[in-house]
């Protein structure tokens, strides 16, 4: 179905000129050498995980949504850790002025600071909860889910410019009003599928024929780390 849809979108592996430059470009090209396999992609995520996606699909649910997919991946990563190695939007973000995470009072508010960052930055919330499960089991987006995610961030960037050019033309308002409809729903089918993804990828990672795919480029152990920003980032 998403062939279909947005067939028009290249289904190669991001480059790193569709990263960019600087340190905005990081938290993504980590991921460009990985060789690992979600074991469902984001497409068929959305029927075989449809209760979580539309759950994390729908505006009234998305913020508990987000919260419980943090606390649960991180858990996964880190078994019994509750929200000890919580860190805004994990750590992967570059800081600035008004932003620095591991310093947002995560240790003694992590539950606020997770609603905060689902409510005021959803992409990065969803993004960076995937993130953590795609580095701790070194975890590459297969072609559907790039394409997927190509054609959201295209059509976000039209809105924004449609917004733009709507403030000179009255007359683009109304087409304006109607592009930002499509990307925000969009943008929640995204989310939707993706955090179905990473729900799919838990169940299946916790089963016990998991430990023989080959396509895992992680072995199981029995002890994980403490997570924090400076083991995040490297």
């Amino acid at each position: 179905m998403c062939d279909r849809v947005f067939f028009c979108f290249s289904e190669e592996p991001l480059t790193g000129e569709e990263f960019g430059r600087g340190r905005s470009a990081a938290p993504y090209a980590r991921f460009i050498g990985n060789d690992g396999r979600f074991s469902v992609s984001m497409c068929d995520a959305a029927y075989q995980e449809c209760p979580c996606c539309c759950a994390a699909a729908n505006p009234l649910t998305f913020t508990c949504t987000q919260m419980y997919m943090r606390h649960a991946v991180l858990n996964h990563v880190a078994p019994g850790s509750n929200w000890d190695h919580y860190v805004c939007c994990a750590g992967y973000f570059p800081t600035c002025p008004c932003f620095q995470p591991g310093q947002c009072c995560e240790k003694e508010l992590p539950r606020t600071c997770m609603c905060l960052e689902a409510w005021l930055c959803p992409g990065l919330a969803v993004s960076s909860t995937r993130f953590l499960l795609m580095e701790h089991y070194s975890l590459a987006p297969d072609p559907c889910d790039n394409r997927l995610v190509r054609a959201n961030n295209c059509l976000q960037l039209l809105a924004c410019v449609c917004d733009i050019a709507a403030h000179f033309d009255r007359n683009l308002r109304e087409l304006s009003a109607l592009i930002d409809c499509a990307a925000d729903l969009v943008f929640l089918s995204t989310a939707g599928c993706m955090i179905a993804q990473v729900h799919h990828e838990m169940k299946y990672r916790s089963l016990p024929t998991a430990q023989t795919e080959t396509y895992s480029a992680v072995a199981t152990v029995e002890a994980v780390p403490p997570l924090s920003v400076e083991t995040i980032k490297r």
